[in-house]
């Protein structure tokens, strides 16, 4: 039982990873691309670059690099599973997914629980 890969897709299709990064650290603009001091290490100079264009952000200074769902993942500390649920819920997506109709609403009452807390 897992997120639908329909649900994947779309999250990964419609997210943007410059919304998504905006959201939790502040971006420079500087040509075509973002820039800002990296929130995965700790530098004086900015080396974390975000491509909207690309979608795509990578820190030269790290070397992390990924999408807005890995974003989420790094950032956050969370699943991969939780952080498509978070930019589902961003853009207003609906969560599908597969297995047994027991088993989703197993995992939906798992989901609402640990979100309260």
């Amino acid at each position: 039982m897992g997120i639908s890969q329909e649900t994947v897709e779309e999250v990964l299709r419609v997210s943007n990873v410059y919304d998504v990064i905006s959201d939790y650290i502040n971006l420079e603009k500087t040509g075509s691309n973002y820039r800002a001091l990296c929130p995965f290490h700790t530098e004086k100079t900015p080396s974390f670059m975000v491509s909207p264009q690309k979608n795509i952000f990578k820190c030269f200074g790290c070397g992390k690099s990924g999408n807005a769902v890995t974003f989420l993942m790094e950032y956050e500390g969370i699943s991969f599973g939780e952080a498509v649920i978070k930019l589902a819920e961003k853009y207003n997506i609906p969560v599908r997914f597969t297995g047994s109709d027991e088993e989703i609403k197993q995992r939906k009452r798992g989901l609402y629980l640990s979100q309260k807390r």
